[in-house]
């Protein structure tokens, strides 16, 4: 039988120190110095994270983050800009590769860790699903995203879960695909996500949240959870090394950015069903569509197919290609039916979108 994991709840704490234990729980497991572990980690005061490659200029309402106490840094794993509060709850995943009976591709590996925690989910009386690449949804609305980094032979995965949100503050401290829009559209924008209070009519203690989340994870990798807490040597390696490495405006402002130019555009496309309105957030250098929010007054089947597509796209190229190429592809595999529109008019609404952002660029210079 395999060794217990340690399920380490670390509480309340500020962001850098929640970023700097992801470095240190990942060393001391890729050293063998701790078991295979699954953490719970929660935010106070509320703060920003963006991903290791993301430029904080181009990501961050820094000035109102300023006024307004919100703290900001950096994760050791990729991905988008977040901000957390105490209305989520971190959930991470630090184990070694090639653990029996669980999927060698971490893909494979990351879906069936979404997979432990829908299941958690359901315990809670929430029935979510996971949405490729890496997000957990309830009726096509994102109630955790995740993402992952690896160390040596070991690897970490994490997530966040919405209990509550305050998703005003979000878009006012976020640089989203949503600043040029109107009222309705921001409305619409909003209707990504969800939480558990929206979903439940409450929020759970969080500690009845917990306890669902590792019952399901430790089901789904068939896995024996057993508490503990920081070892010495870890508590060492975060007050004398990396807490103050993540504290340092070095680590929180990035010494590897500063190669992308974010551009933010919004398109008009009349299509025979209706029109599409395109909002898009481009990384030109890299012709990387970042984010993507499609609105319009069509009518799609089933009413989740339009968020669908948006992940579907995210952190995929712009060029006409291989835009043409994942439009194609998602709707290959994907039963989706929008009445007098084709995947052919989502591709010229999303180029109308990524040249007019080109337009603006020449222009600007």
């Amino acid at each position: 039988m395999s060794k217990p994991w340690r399920l380490l709840d670390t509480g309340i704490r500020p962001i850098a120190e929640n970023m700097a234990l992801d470095q240190v729980i990942l060393t001391a497991r890729s050293q063998d110095q701790v078991p295979d572990t699954l953490r719970f980690l929660q935010f106070s005061p509320h703060c920003v994270t963006v991903g290791y490659h993301q430029d904080i200029d181009l990501e961050v309402e820094q000035e109102y983050c300023r006024q307004h106490g919100i703290e900001i840094n950096r994760r050791i794993t990729g991905g988008g800009n977040l901000y957390l509060d105490a209305g989520q709850l971190g959930w991470e995943i630090f184990a070694v590769k090639g653990l029996p009976g669980i999927p060698q591709r971490l893909e494979e590996l990351y879906g069936r860790i979404c997979e432990g925690v829908v299941r958690g989910l359901y315990k809670l009386g929430v029935k979510a699903r996971f949405r490729p690449k890496n997000d957990i949804e309830v009726n096509g609305r994102k109630i955790s995203g995740s993402g992952g980094t690896e160390a040596g032979n070991a690897f970490l995965y994490h997530g966040t879960l919405l209990t509550d949100f305050d998703v005003d503050t979000m878009l006012r401290c976020l640089k989203l695909p949503v600043q040029k829009l109107e009222d309705k559209q921001v409305r619409s924008f909003k209707q990504r996500v969800t939480c558990l209070k929206e979903v439940l009519g409450y929020v759970p203690a969080m500690s009845t949240v917990k306890n669902a989340l590792a019952q399901g994870i430790a089901e789904e990798l068939g896995v024996e959870l057993k508490p503990g807490l920081l070892t010495d040597y870890e508590s060492r390696l975060l007050q004398q090394k990396e807490l103050p490495r993540f504290r340092s405006e070095a680590w929180i402002r990035g010494q590897r950015v500063g190669c992308q130019d974010s551009r933010l555009s919004t398109a008009d496309y009349k299509a025979p069903g209706g029109l599409i309105r395109v909002s898009i957030l481009l990384d030109n250098t890299r012709d990387i569509i970042k984010s993507v929010f499609i609105s319009g007054d069509f009518f799609a089947y089933p009413r989740r197919s339009i968020m669908d597509l948006e992940a579907a796209l995210k952190n995929t190229s712009s060029r006409a290609t291989e835009l043409d190429f994942t439009i194609r592809n998602f709707f290959d595999n994907h039963q989706v039916e929008i009445p007098g529109i084709t995947p052919e008019d989502f591709y010229h609404a999303l180029r109308r979108a990524i040249l007019q952002a080109s337009r603006d660029g020449v222009e600007a210079m």
